[in-house]
């Protein structure tokens, strides 16, 4: 009699043990995120439309201009012809965020 319970026991924690790790796989399964590929534009701002929430960026080389649309709060200090560096999600418009460039001055004293 002592056999079988030691037995039955032992079976039990190996299935105890065995649905708790697939438990924690699936949970870390459902968990993983989906990384969001981004595309980064530098260039200056040609435009901007306060109504729509949307700026025309041309990129620097390429002199392509593209619209994208900002967050409000963000659109308020946005100036035409300043540098900008905007993260848009790929094959969307929508931007992440959006960064001013300074320039550093250029001493001209010698």
């Amino acid at each position: 009699m002592k056999k079988i319970t030691i037995i039955l026991l032992a079976l039990l924690l190996i299935c105890a043990t065995a649905i708790s790790s697939f438990t924690q796989a699936s949970q870390a399964a459902v968990v993983k995120k989906v990384k969001v590929k981004t595309e980064v534009i530098t260039g200056k701002i040609v435009a901007i439309d306060m109504a729509n929430n949307t700026i025309v960026v041309k990129e620097g080389k390429a002199g392509i201009e593209k619209t994208i649309t900002i967050d409000s709060k963000v659109m308020s200090s946005l100036r035409a012809n300043e540098e900008v560096k905007v993260a848009v999600k790929e094959g969307s418009n929508n931007a992440t965020s959006v960064k001013e460039i300074f320039k550093k001055a250029v001493s001209t004293k010698k």
